[in-house]
């Protein structure tokens, strides 16, 4: 298909991975423009800043007569009255995951998969490969975010392409991929998957669908990836496999040099820097490290890539390690992902992403290292009620883990999954407001948790939204209302 003859429209392009994917449709050289609800997301930066269009709503209305390809987010079902028009006409029709499996066809194609960990290992891979390379490494990616500061999208070509690969409804078993990164397997998905063997089935065929002789790259830190490693090696003996983490074998072992120092075993001598300091931050930092490697070394014709000739050993290996690791240490942050918004008024405003137990876990930790002197209130939206419910007692100890709770009404999204009866955010503020009295409420509008986090916020505090929902604003308004009260 030549998409720059198409005109293109896209349903949803607010959604993170639909915005990324409307930028790099202009990056090729085609016409874009979209539309969605009239709410404020953060990618609507990211949209103005490369001159897109938004429109208001899904009208059939919108559609006008020169388009020809839609594009729409698996969020909305067909009998939305825009994607009923563009059914009516003819038009090219795709989801989002249908899309993305067309562009795995177009090039060589490497995804990073996982319950935990996709985006911001494609973001740091992006990272590496755009930064240690000079802008020469002829790729681009698509991910569910962005980096924080990044001054361009990343598309530097389009000899190979990296893809943020989501098991949600099998989506990546239609993605045609040449390696595949695994950082994690655990439930998640309860409102698709029945149980953890569902879920372990569907990463089993994603692997079986490597291209022949494909590349498998696993965090042996988990146990659900390495159990998948055994399965590779058993059932696809064509594919290098290569584990990395604290506790795997061979090159890609991580080995602690001091606070945020780290080496790896195939350059033991030559320690660098990341900025993240929980383990499973620091072993998706390394995975996209690794990931990186495998592309650049991947190519018909590969080059090295080195600036520094300082760095050049006689080993591809250890010449390539060194050059891209001394790029960790300059990520900044991935939108969305423990990330800072401001500080005010002696509080430190985060955003982050983390709805599943063991991401909260991982991000608390986190923000825990980061500001050990700092107590946290976490203002967390549940993201479905198939989640909530599946995991009660998970979520109940993780978020029990904060100094003070405020839990928003379940955001069902579009996928249809909210409460039907009681919302179970209520039941999980009764069961945590035991474990933090006083400290724990239910807020069933942005109103209320607004003036609640004015309220209890003080000096030397974190004030993290999270969650799934878009709470992210309510940073801003807390901010405002705490200042106007001062």
């Amino acid at each position: 298909m030549d998409f720059q003859a198409q005109r293109w429209y896209l349903v949803g392009m607010k959604g993170t991975g639909m915005a990324s994917l409307a930028v790099l449709l202009t990056h090729m050289g085609c016409q874009v423009r979209g539309c969605d609800r009239d709410e404020l997301f953060f990618t609507d930066a990211l949209l103005a800043n490369h001159g897109l269009v938004c429109d208001v709503g899904f009208a059939e209305s919108l559609l006008s007569s020169d388009i020809t390809s839609v594009i729409y987010s698996s969020a909305y079902p067909l009998t939305t009255p825009i994607l009923k028009a563009a059914n009516e006409r003819n038009l090219m029709l795709y989801s989002y995951p249908a899309f993305i499996a067309l562009l795995t066809k177009r090039q060589d194609s490497y995804a990073v998969a996982g319950t935990h960990g996709k985006t911001t290992t494609c973001s740091v891979a992006s990272h590496l490969l755009g930064q240690a390379t000079k802008s020469q490494f002829p790729f681009y990616a698509v991910y569910g975010s962005s980096q924080s500061g990044l001054d361009r999208y990343p598309y530097y070509g389009s000899e190979c392409a990296l893809f943020e690969a989501c098991e949600y409804q099998d989506h990546f078993l239609s993605y045609d991929l040449r390696a595949v990164l695994v950082t994690s397997i655990e439930y998640d998905h309860p409102d698709y998957f029945q149980s953890i063997d569902q879920v372990k089935r569907s990463f089993e065929s994603l692997v079986t669908n490597l291209k022949g002789g494909g590349i498998f790259l696993y965090c042996a830190d988990d146990e659900g990836a390495s159990a998948l490693s055994a399965y590779v090696l058993a059932h696809r003996k064509d594919i290098t496999v290569v584990a990395y983490g604290f506790s795997a074998p061979g090159p890609f072992r991580i080995m602690r040099n001091g606070p945020d120092r780290y080496t790896l075993a195939v350059l033991e001598d030559l320690p660098f820097t990341i900025q993240a300091k929980a383990e499973a931050l620091v072993c998706d930092h390394i995975g996209a490290l690794v990931l990186s490697l495998a592309m650049i070394l991947d190519r018909p014709e590969p080059k090295l890539y080195v600036q520094d000739q300082g760095l050049i050993t006689d080993e591809v290996l250890p010449t390539l390690v060194a050059s891209l690791s001394r790029h960790l240490r300059s990520y900044t942050a991935c939108i969305g992902r423990t990330e800072v918004l401001f500080t005010q008024d002696g509080v430190v405003y985060i955003d982050d992403y983390a709805h599943h137990p063991t991401e909260i876990h991982t991000s608390l930790e986190e923000l825990r290292a980061r500001y050990p002197r700092y107590k946290m209130l976490v203002i967390f939206c549940p993201h479905t009620a198939s989640r909530t419910l599946a995991f009660h007692h998970e979520f109940v100890e993780q978020l029990a883990q904060c100094d003070a709770l405020i839990v928003q009404a379940t955001y069902a999204s579009a996928r249809g999954d909210g409460p039907t009866a009681e919302d179970p955010a209520e039941d999980l503020v009764r069961q945590v407001g035991s474990l933090l009295p006083n400290r724990c409420a239910y807020a069933k509008d942005e109103q209320t948790a607004e003036a609640l986090g004015s309220l209890w916020l003080q000096e030397r505090w974190l004030c993290i939204t999270m969650g799934a929902g878009n709470n992210r604003f309510l940073c801003e308004r807390i901010a405002r209302r705490r200042r106007s009260h001062s």
